[in-house]
């Protein structure tokens, strides 16, 4: 169970569950919520570390295993249900822990970040982009070449990473660090000729922090993913306990943007949430955490 500690009702912000699943399923703090959740229906999906919404079809969901998995990609829609596989050709699994889509000259794309590196040792990292497929009426394999790898290096020296979203308005991928005091924000092109390139740091974000003797503080501060909404305004980021939201105003950047208190809410215990995207509409947003098989819930936000 989760200690009362990290459950900071001053935080939490009104939000309503919306699950298809067992009533056994574990409860939200405060505010009258409910919460429940449903199961992707992968028995291979048993570390999900990464979450992306097609955009091919608004009700599909892709996500994958975390470190030294196949790679592989599962598709399934918003109840569960699977919808296929894909397994990527020219790349490695060395530390899969996020993803993203996108649409890149018109035509749809994934990203994959293999950018785990729990111990900072790794010279560079690497983001796959893929296009995405077009899935055909049930359960089926597909295989995909990568269109491109692009190798990143932190300027500051290496550093573990979870979470990475792309702006394809601004042609920019972004990564936010995992066990920093405090967050650093990075970004990279996302439309690069080059193979190999140095990230620029944007800084440290503001995001509230476990209070001083917190058990397991690293549950409210390690950010496990993150993703923009479709229109390109708010940017969600969660951590193993809580989501947060942060509104990006006319004309500012994202750097900006992050720099403000978040809107946050507590979220339903789990083993470890470590995954987040939005639904199509913006209004809700979709996270798993590992397990087999694997749980995930949906939340809806209330202006």
């Amino acid at each position: 169970m989760l200690h009362p500690a990290l459950r900071t009702p001053s935080l939490v912000l009104t939000a309503v569950l919306l699950v298809a699943c067992d009533a056994s399923s574990p409860g939200l703090t405060g505010g009258g919520q409910d919460a429940h959740r449903f199961l992707i229906d992968y028995s291979e999906l048993t570390e999900s570390s990464g979450l992306a919404r097609s955009q091919r079809e608004d009700d599909v969901y892709w996500s994958h295993n975390d470190s030294g998995g196949p790679t592989t990609l599962y598709a399934f829609d918003a109840s569960g249900q699977a919808r296929g596989s894909l397994r990527l050709s020219g790349a490695l699994n060395l530390d899969w822990e996020d993803m993203t889509a996108f649409t890149e000259h018109g035509e749809p794309r994934l990203l994959v970040g293999d950018v785990g590196d729990n111990s900072a040792v790794r010279p560079f990292v690497t983001l796959y982009v893929l296009d995405e497929p077009t899935l055909a009426a049930g359960n089926t394999s597909h295989e995909v070449t990568v269109l491109r790898s692009l190798q990143v290096l932190y300027p500051d020296g290496p550093r573990d990473c979870e979470s990475v979203a792309v702006d394809p308005v601004e042609d920019s991928i972004y990564l936010l660090s995992k066990r920093d005091a405090v967050p650093q924000l990075y970004r990279v092109p996302l439309s690069t000729p080059l193979p190999l390139i140095v990230a620029e740091a944007l800084g440290p974000i503001a995001i509230p922090r476990a209070a001083a003797g917190t058990e397991q503080p690293e549950r409210v501060n390690w950010v496990t993913g993150m993703d923009f909404d479709p229109a390109l305004r708010r940017l969600a980021l969660t951590t193993l306990t809580q989501a947060h939201i942060y509104q990006r105003s006319d004309g500012e950047s994202w750097a900006q943007a992050l720099q403000r208190s978040p809107r946050t809410l507590n979220l339903p215990t789990e083993a470890q949430t470590e995954a987040i995207t939005w639904r199509a509409d913006g209004h809700a947003l979709l996270l798993t955490s590992e397990g087999s098989p694997t749980p995930a819930t949906w939340v809806t936000l209330q202006d």
